[in-house]
């Protein structure tokens, strides 16, 4: 009877080799919206997918790489943590080109005088981090699983899974970018390291040091060819992988230590 209800929840919590229409990314709230919404996020022309918990920066760009949207959730009765800045800023580098915000468990706010100012508060923080990876945060949709007596008058774009669902379904596809790809190991890259205020793990690039690369859904291991750079400082990297990839002229890409985003930014060449 248990494997019952298991399935249609292991379908939507896929391997990197699966790739998503919708991806619903965020903080753990996401896999009750995912248990709740069952076969129908899987079924049809669409399909709406989330990474595993605890799945590395890699794992996470590779499921998104091939997205139309992606859903940030955000528990209300937490506010968003880290996991949202990190997702959205893997969001940019896989290239999806929209993003929505979806409050979780507003119903764990019912009884609060100011749950109304709590959520305006959260959604305003979350539009700024949109913005801060120039995300379209000003004109995100924003969505919640419920209502509540306190807060009767929502700014939102649709209240409960279903009437989500539907929204989202009218999302058109991603269309395939026309650029010339090139392989190589060599890569001349423009870099930006990430703070401690934007995530949970951040490592100064020092000449020879290793680094794992994503770009594209390829992940590939080498080693920096150029001066080092702390965290918070941008710069010109030269990257010299152990195996080619496949990449253009201003493809995204991240750079990941421990299953964790410490650099992010823009290709500038790929030679052999």
């Amino acid at each position: 009877m248990l494997l019952k209800y298991l399935i249609p929840i292991i379908a939507i919590l896929v391997s990197p080799l699966v790739h998503a229409d919708i991806v619903f990314l965020g903080d753990k709230a996401r896999f009750q919206l995912l248990k709740e919404c069952g076969t129908s996020c899987s079924a049809g022309s669409y399909k709406i997918m989330s990474p595993k918990l605890n799945a590395k920066a890699s794992e996470v760009a590779s499921l998104a790489q091939d997205a139309s949207h992606a859903v940030i959730v955000v528990d209300a009765t937490q506010g968003p943590l880290p996991v949202t800045r990190e997702h959205v800023l893997i969001a940019r580098q896989a290239g999806i080109p929209s993003l929505s915000i979806m409050f979780a468990n507003v119903s764990g706010l019912e009884g609060m005088a100011d749950a109304g100012e709590l959520l305006e508060l959260e959604e305003l923080e979350v539009r700024e981090v949109f913005n801060m990876y120039e995300m379209g945060g000003d004109n995100a949709p924003v969505y919640h699983d419920s209502g509540i007596k306190v807060a009767p008058n929502l700014h939102t774009n649709a209240i409960g899974l279903n009437s989500v669902l539907s929204k989202l379904k009218a999302t058109a596809k991603r269309k395939v970018a026309n650029v010339k790809y090139f392989t190589g190991k060599s890569l001349s890259t423009y870099v930006y390291l990430l703070t401690p205020q934007e995530a949970k793990h951040t490592e100064a690039l020092t000449q020879g040091g290793s680094v794992k690369l994503w770009v594209n859904g390829q992940v590939s291991k080498g080693k920096t060819a150029s001066e080092g750079l702390a965290p918070g400082s941008n710069g010109e990297l030269q990257i010299i992988l152990e195996a080619p990839v496949k990449a253009a002229e201003g493809s995204r890409y991240l750079l990941e230590r421990n299953g964790q985003i410490i650099a992010a930014e823009v290709v500038v060449r790929v030679s052999s």
